[in-house]
């Protein structure tokens, strides 16, 4: 090779890649000085050990694992130790008063350390300090930590609050009375204020410290609120103004449909309604089930008289229609029976099934008004309370002449008849009725 073809050969080389090549020619020169005659082989094994080039740096840390002079894979498995370690640290809950803890693992919340982009990082510094840098300096002390990203599982967080909110959540007590004997109201028991978890304000103290926080391990007293009661003492001392009531008789019912009016009733008694609030009967009185209390007795279904699950609540559902009727409010919903009722006339009453009919009507005056219930085995009654009476007074509700058609089925008419504000007196249309033909009715139903 002539001379001005190595010439050549060495500018073509520069050209392309200048600092590669300067690097080259040093590093080639100052081993060739320090080795003598090792030969070029020698020079190109030793550049391939030079410090730097095949582990990471001293002072390299990912999160709180030192990482110096690791291999890139060995760092991996370090940080991945290093992250299952934290991933099992708890985060806490605690209530202000009693000091009750609630814990769970920061895996459990769905916690992830990004460990990749970390590792990366690590791995590359130092590894751009060109050969002569690394050749005469070696590993440089780093004194870096680089903390991997951490994140968690929103859904899992929210589920994990819901439970604590669950566990901590003592429902308000309404103040309770009960009916006299004369018809009056007597305090049974005065309210209770409840409490509730503050859901996102938890949240967002659980929070304030950022993740770097919830990765040390972190104790956080929850958030309440009060939960005020629907129905108080005072509220009930309003009620002084008795606007409707109505009475049926259950005496010859079977111990069984006697209980489940009496149930029934129960959950009615000393619901407060307030203006323009509804009332549902399937919401108040809720599903009927064996488990929950109710006993099997004669129902309407279809037609036919069969034992069913709750048999017996429509009793409580048209005697409470009839209550409120007479408090002039207004019907929102109801249904009447496939077939007539023993207990009150034809197209004055109201039936209920749960999920399917419902009976409701709205506090339609301008205060609230209480709803008493009574059963005592023999007689049913519901009054209706408020705190002034109405401007119109309910003089009577009644069922027109049944109209019968040639399947030997029949249908109603009701009305209200009432007093106005200026003594003038009103027929109004309150609903109409059809009935199926009469098939046996047992005694009570």
């Amino acid at each position: 090779m002539t001379s001005s073809e190595t010439n050549n050969e060495f500018s073509e080389f520069s050209a392309e890649s200048p600092r590669r090549s300067r690097g080259f020619v040093l590093g080639l020169s100052t081993v060739l000085v320090a080795l003598g005659a090792a030969g070029a082989g020698a020079v190109v094994n030793y550049s391939h050990s030079l410090p730097g080039t095949d582990s990471i740096a001293p002072g390299v840390r990912i999160g709180e694992a030192d990482v110096s002079g690791l291999s890139r894979g060995d760092a991996e498995e370090k940080a991945r130790v290093w992250a299952r370690e934290h991933l099992a640290r708890a985060v806490v809950l605690m209530a202000p008063k009693s000091e009750k803890k609630w814990a769970i693992t920061l895996g459990e919340l769905g916690g992830r350390f990004d460990l990749e982009p970390a590792v990366n990082a690590a791995w590359q510094l130092g590894k751009d300090d060109n050969f002569f840098e690394r050749l005469y300096h070696g590993k440089r002390e780093r004194n870096i930590t680089l903390n991997p990203e951490f994140k968690l599982n929103p859904a899992k967080l929210d589920t994990y609050l819901g439970r604590v909110a669950k566990a901590v959540r003592k429902p308000a007590q309404n103040a309770r009375a009960k009916m006299e004997s004369g018809g009056g109201l007597s305090l049974v028991k005065k309210e209770e204020k409840g409490i509730e978890l503050d859901v996102e304000a938890t949240k967002a103290a659980l929070l304030s410290g950022g993740m770097g926080s919830l990765i040390s391990g972190k104790t956080t007293t929850i958030i309440v609120r009060e939960e005020l009661p629907k129905v108080t003492a005072e509220d009930l001392g309003k009620m002084g103004t008795l606007m409707g009531s109505y009475t049926t008789d259950y005496s010859g019912s079977p111990r069984a449909r006697k209980t489940n009016v009496a149930l029934a009733t129960t959950k009615i008694n000393g619901t407060l309604l307030g203006p323009g609030e509804v009332f549902s009967y399937n919401d108040i009185v809720g599903p009927r089930e064996s488990e929950l209390g109710w006993k099997m007795a004669h129902q309407y279904q279809d037609g036919l008289v069969v034992d069913g699950v709750g048999g017996g609540v429509c009793q409580t559902s048209t005697t409470l229609y009839n209550a409120v009727i007479r408090a002039d409010l207004k019907i929102v919903d109801r249904s009447n029976h496939s077939m007539p009722v023993r207990y009150v006339s034809v197209g004055c009453d109201a039936a209920v099934v749960y999920g399917a009919v419902d009976f409701k009507f709205q506090n339609s005056t301008d205060g609230p008004i209480f709803i008493g219930g009574k059963a005592d085995g023999d007689s049913l009654t519901y009054r209706i309370y408020g705190t002034k009476p109405s401007e119109r007074k309910v003089l009577s509700f009644y069922a027109g002449s049944r109209r019968y058609n040639s399947s030997g089925g029949s249908s109603v008419t009701s009305y209200r008849r009432v007093q106005l504000p200026d003594g003038s007196i009103e027929v109004e249309v309150i609903d109409s009725s059809s009935y199926r033909a009469p098939r046996a009715v047992p005694p009570g139903r």
